[in-house]
This record gives structure tokens, C-alpha cells and sequence, in this order.
């Protein structure tokens, strides 16, 4: 995957979001889509946004826990 892909959330390792303090307005869930906006060595920073454009989250994502969906 590269940057500006659309991805899906597939999975959530750990429940990591559940108890971390949320900087946007709510935590990833499985089914969400986003882009990559960033990639690292080991990870992908996706944000995900509403029908505005707002940002609904942007979180560092592992490549076990998304999936492409296009570009």
C-alpha cells in the first residue's frame, strides 16, 4: 500500500482505542475507511474523514489491522 490509498479497518489489535484518549472525534473502528496519508517502516498514518472533509480520526494503523480498498 502507498500513500493516498483508501483503506478499510479490518481489525483492531489489542482494543488498543479503547481506553486512549481521543484527539479527534472518536476512535477507529472496523469498517472504517480512510487514506494513508504517511507510511512507515512498520505502520501507516490513515485519518479518516466525514462528508465534509472534518477529520473523524487520524491514528497510526499496522498493515494486519487495514486493507486496500483503492486508489
Amino acid at each position: 500500500m502507498k500513500q493516498f490509498d483508501m483503506v478499510k479497518v479490518t481489525a483492531i489489535r489489542n482494543d488498543r482505542f479503547v481506553s486512549a484518549e481521543v484527539f479527534d472525534k472518536r476512535a477507529p473502528v472496523v469498517g472504517d475507511v480512510g487514506t494513508i496519508l504517511e507510511v512507515y517502516a512498520d505502520a501507516y498514518e490513515v485519518e479518516c474523514s466525514d462528508s465534509d472533509g472534518s477529520t473523524v480520526w487520524l491514528e497510526a494503523m499496522y498493515p494486519d489491522e487495514i486493507e486496500f480498498v483503492g486508489t
